[in-house]
């Protein structure tokens, strides 16, 4: 297994990561327009340099409690679609080394957890959230 990269963000004061190869560009959180009957945690559209990109609000989806306003946006890519996630700050970069072991679990949205300089990171399922009910 090579060398692996997770941009590490803030949701409510806990850790979350997303793999690096999945991340486009990060931004400042900016207006979105609202589209009617669309899922609820879909905070609407924006329009990022002539693409449309869908703002999925990860505390809606992860049913996290909010208490403060999100700051951030984190845009990806996956088979050729672009979302944004909406998440209260960025941490930074983490490299994990061969020998760093991701715990796996299959729990609803969450990909596994990442032990890392004593601070745990709870690695998220992207293809999850873009598909599952």
């Amino acid at each position: 297994m090579a060398n692996r990269q997770i941009i590490v963000f803030f949701l409510e004061n806990k850790r979350y990561g997303v793999e690096i190869e999945n991340v486009n560009d990060i931004y400042e959180k900016m207006e979105s327009v609202r589209v009617p009957n669309t899922d609820e945690f879909i905070d609407g559209i924006i329009n990022l340099r002539g693409d449309v990109v869908t703002l999925i609000n990860l505390k809606k989806r992860l049913k996290v409690d909010r208490v403060k306003e999100e700051e951030n946006i984190i845009i990806c890519e996956m088979n050729k679609d672009k979302f944004g996630l909406t998440v209260d700050g960025i941490d930074g970069i983490i490299r994990l080394e061969k020998n760093e072991n991701e715990t796996p679990t299959d729990s609803g949205f969450i990909k596994g957890f990442i032990e890392k300089d004593g601070k745990q990171i709870i690695i998220i399922d992207l293809k999850k959230i873009l598909t599952k009910n």
